[in-house]
């Protein structure tokens, strides 16, 4: 009954539009409106004879009734919630009223109301007729909000003005900081295990929110998207068709959605940047060209950013279809047709627009594609066709190479002429003529057309040399013997080819025809193999448009010294062996060159194990220019996320195919996952494009297809080879049995079976028996003096393989069908590899310095979930090399402004949140970053979280003086000088160290064997960091030695004292404490330095000894003039008075020179005060600090950059 109750209600929210009044909650005089119902939900407030104040039942009363809550019930699930007062007018004999003004506080109403009885009511009383004062009220009221909304736009329709109101609602029931952008929300239902509550789910960048109110019971969820492991649609009998949200806690169930397709879509969206957000740390950034874009019959959209999201998904989409580059942006679609050449024919489809590109696919599948770069371009123009309906709708498209493309049945044509026009005009070198009126003859002036006038240095420059640059294949330059039916196989598929380029076109512009997809199938010939795959995976587009730009990334990356060229210099000579290009240094050193450049271009990637494996294939085949932008178009476009340090596409993709085994081969999916090697079967297949089970010159089949078609084709090929060992395998009783069987098949397969493999002067000539073929796999060492040689039993033609895969499974795996089960396991797999992050970070803090396993976890969470808020707001760049942290993820790195708002929030030391405390979190900062690269890690965090709150009262006490010794603290300036700084500053601490013989290195307290180590850039003099780190370990170990401190610098700690006890619950009990230690260490201070002036210049060279002080704990402290014995807590005011008036009289007239204290010293001083022991003693609860601040924020913001300050 509860359902179908809901249900009702909110069909009938739709049917009446009541959520489009939202908008008036925020004004006040509004344009009058009928009211046909007006008593209903209100009550009167006052009342004359032409007007009346009503409140809204519920509101402005301090008791919550039953009517109360049934309006709340009603506005909540309606989604109407009205502003709580308004002003109506209506004539005694008329039974219609005008809604006039509504306002949120009975203040502003009230305000209203006292104008309309003293600018209306005396002239509404000389009207005769009634129609003449409601004529006159409506006038008026509409002048009034003329005047007042003097801006607001005709523009504005009733969607956008809703949505607002919606996304402000969204902001003030969430308490969510302005950065949080709203996307969209819709009505549904969340099931809390009991009954149904039906609500509003809001979607916003970053946050998954729900909110119901039922019957005087308010129901908030708000999760992260980050934190999401799951989204799946499931149809259950409690539950029909309903949505499921999974996390690491809990499951939630969100049903009766109006358009849940709508909203699952844009749900997986926002997820899927969630984990692109935990991979890249990649930011949301708007399309502000959307504002401005030319557009026509674009269907509303209820949100900016519902558009902006829309039109990126279909952007991706664009280009992966048409295999673009990653800058390109879908600008509209329109139906046409185009007349096929080769056939005479007219075929239907879709014709895309871009900045660069027109493309058409046709409406049948792989039937036809075309892509035509805008570059190309010479002449769009109308064309005049056989038949003058279809005239009227021709566009003529003429290229540079003179290939004529002739769209017909355009929807729309002179919209379209436009179009073009404006993305000519911003295409790179072209200028577009100007439109003129003329004879149609003259292509340059004609009216129905439109010339682009090349760049005179178009092809002047095609390509920029660099020396030592190779500019042809290594086969070419290392040729083996193609014998038997391969050298005639190679000749065949020439011709077939050739013959193909001469009816369908040739380069990037060609034809894309089922009979391109067959040629592929049957192989490419070496020859052609760079040209055609540079065209079919798009490289082309990005090489043509990057002219020179690979010469320039060798010369900086050679020149740089990284970590990812010395992965690369290890692997190079592992990269092919088996052939005799890769024993030469012209081999190895086009390698290094392609793989450094690339890890230059891409330094978040940088380089990955198995790039040198398909590099060096690209090599064989193809320039180094060109195996560098395939190689690009491969890392970025067709396998995206594969090669990074968490393999984190491939690792999706396993989990693909393991539910494309499932489906399709179900016995042996279950025979398998028994034997648990599921996830062990293809990822190095994936990973190396089958190059790390096969011969080279077998898997250049598959690469052939894999440019083709794309990744669909890795899929299908590991389906085949699995289906086609089915029998086998499920005979097999153990996991290494199993492998075996598909090794032995991996290694059989064959190019020809007649062929022979020549590597190296040594090998025998003659041809192979008829099922024994000599292969050498891959990784096998070969050279003039060192070859081994294996014999297989020949298993299947690769050209055979590759006709199954597509016969048996082409249909069946789509490239559609891949991405949707790639952004399903996206969230798990990255879930997955961040639980992995966070136990390595957490096995990195060791013992957990004092604090609970959980609430240390819980702290990463609260971390982590900072740092990607923040960057999806784009508040914080990303790390932009992943040379720098292998290993480390940046949200386990905290910046000074990060470690500040933790500090500040979790320590003991700032939890008054001073400002004033900015300078000693800043050398707390330096000090725990001795070789100065401007991160914390997490650990390092904890560490100082622990000294501070957890640690002994001695090591507590050692930290702090130790932060105001040189070179951490200058007393002749006000914040924390730069390490270029503090050379002479530091001199003391230097010399103090170096008197210490036993002094070693620092080290680091939170290191633990095997966590992750990262190399970090030094900047400063190696000096300074080696005092630093001397200096941190002096503050950390009881053990060592700490320098003494001079009076400068004394006076510098005991001001942070004094900024450190301000608001604390014993604050004027530890300022007498301050005080009265103060004054001992003064004292001593000056006994010091009076016996240094007695003695001999060579006693000097002796340290002081520290004075015996008896701790009394309840001795009566005298205290300096300004201070007072009142227990009343001073204000801050008076205790900064008090501090400089402290500091001020007792070291007035006295000389620094001389003047120093040991820490022994002051550390006996501090034991004589017990308010001083309790509060350096007192153990912090983390636990309760994280409590803390999460319910002072109140999601007020997601940002711990709330805290105060």
């Amino acid at each position: 009954m509860t359902v179908a109750l809901t249900a009702v209600l909110i069909s009938n929210t739709y049917i009446s539009g009541i959520r489009t009044t939202l908008v008036r909650c925020y004004k006040m005089w509004i344009k009058p409106e009928e009211i046909l119902v007006a008593n209903a939900f209100w009550v009167a407030e006052k009342a004359n004879i032409y007007f009346a104040l009503q409140r809204r039942r519920g509101h402005g009363t301090g008791k919550k009734d039953f009517a109360s809550i049934l309006v709340g019930t009603w506005d909540t699930v309606l989604d109407t919630k009205p502003p709580p007062y308004r002003i109506l007018h209506q004539t005694p004999n008329s039974e219609v009223y005008y809604l006039v003004a509504c306002s949120l506080t009975f203040k502003e109403i009230t305000e209203n109301w006292d104008w309309i009885e003293k600018n209306l009511m005396a002239t509404l009383s000389s009207f005769d007729d009634e129609d003449q004062v409601t004529d006159f009220v409506k006038c008026k009221i509409e002048s009034l909000v003329a005047q007042s909304q003097p801006t607001c736009g005709a523009a504005e329709d009733t969607e956008s003005q809703a949505f607002r109101a919606a996304s402000q609602k969204f902001h003030r029931i969430f308490e969510m900081p302005p950065e949080e952008k709203l996307i969209n929300y819709y009505s549904c239902s969340y099931w809390n295990s009991k009954v149904p509550r039906q609500g509003w789910m809001y979607l916003s960048v970053t946050h998954l929110c729900f909110y119901s109110y039922i019957l005087g019971k308010e129901t908030k969820i708000l999760l992260r998207w980050t934190d999401v492991t799951a989204l799946d649609q499931i149809n259950s009998f409690i539950t029909p068709d309903s949505i499921q949200v999974s996390t690491r806690e809990t499951v939630y169930y969100f049903f009766m959605f109006l358009h849940k397709s709508e909203t699952f879509k844009l749900m997986t969206q926002l997820a899927n940047f969630a984990m692109r957000q935990l991979i890249d740390e990649e930011s949301f950034q708007e399309d502000k060209e959307l504002l401005s874009k030319l557009s026509k019959n674009v269907p509303k959209k209820p949100s900016y950013l519902k558009r902006n999201f829309d039109a990126r998904a279909h952007s991706e989409a664009f280009r992966s279809t048409f295999r673009l580059p990653r800058d390109e942006k879908l600008d509209g679609t329109t139906a046409c047709s185009i007349w096929t050449p080769y056939n005479k024919k007219q075929v239907s489809g879709i014709m895309y627009l871009s900045n660069n590109y027109v493309c058409f696919k046709s409406k049948v599948p792989n039937l036809l594609m075309i892509i035509i770069p805008l570059r190309d371009v010479l002449v769009i123009e109308k064309a005049a066709t056989a038949s003058q309906s279809q005239g009227d709708k021709s566009v003529l498209f003429t290229t540079k190479q003179k290939s004529s493309f002739l769209f017909t049945q355009v929807e729309d044509r002179d919209f379209l002429m436009q179009k073009l026009s404006e993305l000519l005009s911003k295409t790179q070198n072209h200028k577009t003529s100007t439109l003129s009126s003329g004879d149609n003859a003259s292509l340059s002036s004609s009216s129905n057309s439109f010339v682009l006038l090349e760049s005179s240095e178009d092809d002047k420059q095609r390509r920029l040399h660099c020396d030592g640059i190779l500019h042809q294949p290594l086969q070419e330059l290392y040729p083996l013997p193609i014998l038997g039916e391969v050298l005639a196989s190679e000749q065949s598929k020439e011709g077939e080819w050739q013959k193909h380029f001469d009816d369908y076109g040739r380069g990037i512009s060609m034809y894309r025809t089922v009979e391109s997809a067959e040629l592929v199938v049957r192989g490419i010939p070496d020859k052609l193999r760079s040209e055609v795959w540079l065209v079919f995976s798009g490289a082309y587009n990005d090489m043509t448009t990057n002219i020179g730009h690979y010469s320039y990334l060798v010369d900086q990356a050679l020149a740089k010294k990284c970590h990812s060229n010395e992965e690369i210099e290890r692997d190079l000579h592992r990269s092919l062996p088996e052939h005799p290009a890769f024993h030469e240094e012209c081999g190895l050193d086009a390698l290094r060159r392609v793989l450094c450049a690339y890890a230059h271009r891409n330094p978040h990637i940088g380089y990955c194990q198995a790039m040198n494996m398909v590099a060096s294939v690209l090599l064989l085949y193809c320039s180094e220019e060109e195996a560098f932008w395939l190689l690009a178009s491969i890392c970025e476009r067709l396998l995206p996320d594969y090669y990074n340090r968490r393999v984190v596409g491939a690792l999706v993709d396993q989990a693909v195919m393991d539910e494309l085994l499932e489906k399709h081969c179900p016995k042996l999916h279950k025979h398998l996952n028994k034997l648990g090697m599921i996830g062990m079967i293809c990822l190095s297949w994936f990973l190396t494009l089958y190059l790390s089970v096969m011969s080279y010159d077998c898997a250049v089949y598959i690469i052939d297809c894999f440019f083709f078609d794309g990744a669909k084709v890795a899929f299908q090929i590991a389906l085949e080879i699995l289906d086609s060992n089915e029998e086998s395998l499920l005979k097999c009783r153990d996991e290494g049995e199993a492998m075996q069987v598909l090794s032995d098949y991996l290694n059989g397969i064959y190019v020809i079976k007649e062929e022979i493999i020549d590597i190296g002067e040594d090998l025998c000539k003659s041809p192979s028996p008829p099922m024994i073929i000599n292969t050498v796999p891959v990784g096998t060492p070969i050279g003039a003096k060192s070859r081994m040689e294996k014999f297989h039993k020949k298993s299947v033609a690769i050209s055979t393989l590759v006709y199954e895969s597509y016969r048996k499974f082409g249909v069946l795996v789509t490239s559609v069908e891949i991405d949707q089960l790639r952004l399903k396991h996206r969230l798990k797999v990255v879930q997955t590899l961040e639980d992995q992050a966070m136990r390595n970070a957490l096995r990195s803090v060791g013992n957990f310095r004092g604090f609970d396993k959980k609430d240390i976890q819980e702290l990463f969470l609260l971390i982590r979930g900072d740092h990607l808020w923040q960057v999806a707001c784009g508040s914080q760049a990303a790390i932009s090399s992943s040379d720098d942290y292998p290993g480390c993820q940046q949200y386990q790195l905290l910046d000074i402004e990060q470690f500040k708002n933790a500090f500040v929030a979790f320590s003991p030391w700032a939890s008054n949140g001073n400002p004033k405390l900015v300078d000693l979190i800043g050398r707390l900062f330096k000090l725990f970053d001795s070789d100065c690269d401007g991160y914390l890690t997490f650990s390092e965090l904890i560490q100082i979280l622990a000294a501070t709150g957890r640690a002994e009262l001695t090591l507590r006490l050692r930290l702090l003086f130790c932060l105001h010794l040189p070179p951490l603290l200058n007393t002749d300036a006000t914040t924390p000088s730069g390490l270029e700084d503090t050379e002479e500053i530091g001199t003391e601490a230097s010399d103090f160290f170096s008197s210490i013989d036993s002094v070693a290195a620092a080290i680091d307290n939170l290191d633990v064997d095997g966590s992750p180590v990262r190399p970090r850039s030094r900047s400063g003099s190696s000096r300074q960091s080696e005092i630093l780190s001397q200096l941190k370990e002096a503050a950390s170990n009881d053990g060592k030695p700490v320098p003494s401190m001079d009076q400068p610098h004394f006076i510098a700690m005991w001001k942070t004292f004094y900024d450190i006890f301000i608001h604390q619950k014993k604050e004027q009990l530890l300022y007498h404490s301050t005080v009265s230690v103060g004054t001992l260490l003064i004292k001593l201070g000056d006994a010091g330095r009076r016996a240094s002036k007695e003695k001999s210049p060579k006693d000097k060279q002796v340290a002081t000894p520290p004075v015996k002080i008896t701790p009394n704990l309840h001795s009566k402290s005298s205290l300096p003039l300004g201070v007072s014995n009142s227990k009343t807590s001073p204000s801050p005011s008076s205790a900064e008075e008090l501090k400089l008036n402290f500091i001020q009289n007792e070291v007035d007239g006295n000389s620094a020179e001389g003047w120093q204290i040991t820490f022994e010293q002051f550390l006996a001083s501090v034991l004589t005060e017990e308010p001083l022991v309790e509060f350096f003693d007192a153990k912090v609860d983390l636990n309760h600090q994280i409590d803390k601040f999460k319910s002072k924020r109140l999601l007020k913001k997601t940002s711990l950059s709330s805290s105060p300050e």
